[in-house]
């Protein structure tokens, strides 16, 4: 009884304790945009010499040639075969049943008869063999009982084929990638009223449809172009489940060429499950809002809520590519004004976000002039176009508009009001202050050549 007693305690404190047993650690599961590697801890029991072992409980969206078992002990896996889960219709039972004894019933009039025998063939209606030889070939039927289920998988199965040089069971680290995994990333920022902070919050929704759970799973979360060489499977469409929430911060870091984000505790994931875990939160990000005219986009002006990814601005982490959507406060509630999408940006980086267009501000850009006041040693035309850009602020305040133009070819502008930054070979930018319900425009002439 005293060693009974020993193991006893020997055991709560394994499994966490004298306070109670504590779910067993659960695999560690990395998730990709749309593949994820799960790791985690399987024992087998081997025999010495070559011998077949099943290994089950697994996802039905594995991807067998990537499975890996590490032990420091000295086995060898020399075959490995991939057995698929079934997801077998009342018409392929019967088909795997062949050769098994069944009934089937006939409905015939008021009376319906059960025939019993072998089961031949399902190809062109039911064919079956009597105890007493008979052939029985029934076409419409009503029923189908089988004598006993036909061996089939409802989850897939790895066949090994396994040399060891000793008999004992073998614990080692099981990994394997595995598509249906998914995650992603949402933003809500919300302006204040004065337009130059917002808060920040972002949601991590990770999509398990791989077939299988993962119980009291690490979670960690991929971000960045990873190249995949063979392309992922289609995912199926997700079905309506229910979402659970997770209010703790999640720790990031480099991971190769891109950045990881790992919780702070453990998680399980269901099949079919969509789950929603706290991402990231600022509380005062500083904002600036512009507004920009850049006809070889858009005929109207955009607005643009800039802000830095730095800490000094309230910021300061990695932020993984999402949508984002935008919100502004009001007195008592606040106002949908737009969704744009966030690129993967790292500390230190500028980020311009664009909610909508502007309503009170137009712009109309025309123009005015071309002449072709020569050629080149290559008989090349050379042109010079004068463009005027009107833009007309129906606002109760007074604005600046940033104005960008696209130049084409080799060119140089001769003449402008206002005066233009260069901010690359082939873009032009005019600043320009527009007073409330008032016009402004912006002219320029410039010469070039193809």
């Amino acid at each position: 009884m005293k060693r009974l007693a020993i193991g006893s305690v020997l055991i709560a404190l394994l499994m966490g304790g004298l306070g109670g047993a504590q779910q067993p650690l659960g695999p560690n599961v990395t998730i990709y945009s749309d593949l994820a590697l799960v790791e985690e801890m399987r024992a087998i029991s081997v025999l010495e010499g070559e011998r077949d072992y099943l290994l089950e409980d697994l996802p039905k969206s594995i991807l067998p040639d990537s499975v890996l078992f590490r032990s420091l002990n000295d086995i060898q896996i020399v075959e490995q075969e991939f057995l698929p889960a079934q997801d077998l219709t009342g018409w392929q039972l019967l088909q795997n049943a062949v050769g098994q004894e069944v009934e089937v019933t006939v409905a015939r009039g008021l009376m319906p008869k059960t025939y019993r025998g072998t089961l031949l063939s399902v190809e062109d209606g039911i064919v079956l063999q009597e105890v007493t030889g008979r052939i029985q070939i029934l076409k419409d039927f009503s029923e189908v009982s089988l004598a006993q289920l036909a061996d089939y998988r409802t989850a897939p199965a790895l066949r090994w084929r396994i040399q060891s040089a000793v008999s004992r069971e073998i614990p080692g680290r099981l990994s394997y990638l595995v598509s249906g995994l998914s995650w992603s990333a949402y933003y809500t920022a919300i302006l204040n009223e004065a337009e130059n902070q917002m808060k920040l919050a972002s949601w991590a929704t990770v999509q398990n449809m791989s077939g299988r759970d993962y119980p009291n799973a690490k979670l960690t979360l991929i971000a960045g172009e990873l190249r995949r060489v063979t392309p992922p499977t289609p995912m199926p469409a997700p079905r309506a489940v229910p979402l659970a929430a997770q209010e703790k911060e999640i720790e990031t870091k480099p991971a190769f060429e891109y950045h990881e984000y790992r919780l702070p505790y453990r998680t399980t994931l269901k099949d079919k499950q969509t789950l929603q875990l706290s991402f990231l939160k600022a509380d005062a990000v500083t904002v600036s809002k512009h507004y920009v005219y850049e006809a070889a986009l858009a005929p109207q002006v955009r607005v643009e809520i800039r802000f830095k990814n730095e800490k000094a601005d309230g910021l300061g982490l990695p932020l993984p590519a999402g949508v984002v959507r935008l919100y502004k406060e009001t007195k008592d509630t606040i106002q949908l004004i737009g969704e744009d999408s966030v690129g993967h940006t790292p500390i230190g980086e500028k980020v311009a976000l664009v909610p909508g267009m502007a309503f009170d501000l137009k712009a109309e850009r025309v123009l005015k002039d071309r002449q072709i006041i020569g050629r080149d040693e290559l008989g090349r035309e050379l042109y010079r176009d004068t463009y005027e850009i009107t833009l007309r602020n129906q606002k109760d305040s007074n604005v600046v508009i940033e104005v960008k133009e696209r130049l084409q070819g080799v060119w140089k502008i001769v003449s402008s009001e206002p005066s233009y930054e260069k901010l690359d070979a082939s873009t032009v930018l005019f600043t320009v202050p527009v007073k409330a319900h008032d016009a402004a425009k912006a002219t320029y002439t410039v010469e070039w050549k193809y």
